[in-house]
């Protein structure tokens, strides 16, 4: 089995490229040898995958944040010029090891923050299908744009406190929990509320005001925000939890209620299931995207899933 690693050697501040000569040695006692390609520039990643899965690569291992993911699982496919989705090789796998301000990917799978235990799990697991979504967007220039994600896509306060986040430097310092909910309780404050045109599937359409609406693969995002405690990323179908219509006061009444999983419960939440969801603001406030820790635009957009199309080996 050919195996290459896709280094972001940025991620975690620096802390991964002065690292990697421990993790590779690590990493080839426990799987044996491993090609490597570093990371010079954004979306760089999504090359060197492709690059890697033409070159007839089994194995690839994305190593860095949630964005370093993100890019390599958009590396798996085709770059999208039309409607269709093109795998480059299906038989390929996706493993990860988490080392970056984001790690929320991981928590789904129950996957530790240790690299040893990341790396064991890498070499003992089976690789298992996982869906994939599917974004077609607007562009921060107002050009139609498409991307895949595997976590969480959303649009709102989300895609103002990501724009945030990736443009900190102290609060990352301390802990990626910390930065986004330093720059949650700031965003709340100055957050204009969008009304949006929301539709899942075939059901009736629906127009609110949007606080934060997800589309939800796997269950956590921002730091560890527990957004959609029953996504599964294997189960054909995505969960949707729409938080529409709270004042400042009640997003700041019980800030923790969504690390806990417990913001569901409060009526002002929805929980929808769907494989296409389409949104568009109506006139008013933009509302900006968080695609995987990243910021690529803004709506209208229309979220696709693609089921069990992946192999992720964990």
């Amino acid at each position: 089995m050919r195996v290459r690693a896709i280094v972001n050697p940025n991620s975690s501040h620096g802390r991964t490229r002065a690292a990697w000569p421990r993790i590779s040695q690590a990493l080839e006692a426990a799987i044996g040898p491993v090609e490597v390609a570093f990371t010079d520039q954004p979306m760089a990643a999504t090359e060197r995958t492709r690059e890697a899965l033409r070159d007839g690569v089994d194995l690839v291992i994305a190593v860095g944040g949630d964005g370093t993911v993100n890019e390599v699982v958009n590396g798996f496919f085709a770059a999208p010029t039309g409607p269709e989705d093109h795998l480059l090789r299906p038989e390929a796998e996706l493993a990860i090891l988490v080392s970056g301000t984001g790690g929320d990917f991981r928590k789904t799978f129950e996957l530790g923050s240790d690299l040893p235990g990341q790396i064991q799990r890498i070499a003992r697991g089976a690789a298992r299908p996982i869906d994939v979504g599917r974004i077609d967007y607007t562009d921060h220039d107002g050009r139609p744009g498409a991307r895949y994600f595997v976590n969480i896509a959303s649009f709102g306060l989300s895609g103002l406190v990501c724009n945030s986040v990736n443009g900190a430097r102290w609060t990352k310092r301390v802990s990626g929990r910390f930065a986004f909910f330093w720059a949650s309780l700031k965003a709340v404050l100055r957050y204009e509320m969008p009304r949006v045109r929301l539709q899942v599937d075939d059901q009736e359409p629906l127009e609110l005001g949007v606080n934060t609406a997800a589309v939800c693969n796997g269950r956590y995002f921002g730091g560890g925000m527990h957004m959609a405690p029953h996504a599964r990323p294997d189960d054909g179908v995505f969960d949707v939890v729409i938080m529409h219509d709270m004042s400042k006061g009640e997003l700041l009444r019980d800030p923790n209620a969504i690390y806990r999983g417990t913001h569901i419960q409060h009526p002002k939440v929805l929980s929808l299931r769907g494989r296409r969801i389409s949104a568009s603001a109506l006139p008013g406030p933009e509302a900006l995207l968080d695609v995987d820790g990243e910021t690529p635009g803004r709506l209208p957009a229309t979220f696709t899933l693609l089921p069990s199309v992946l192999k992720f080996r964990c």
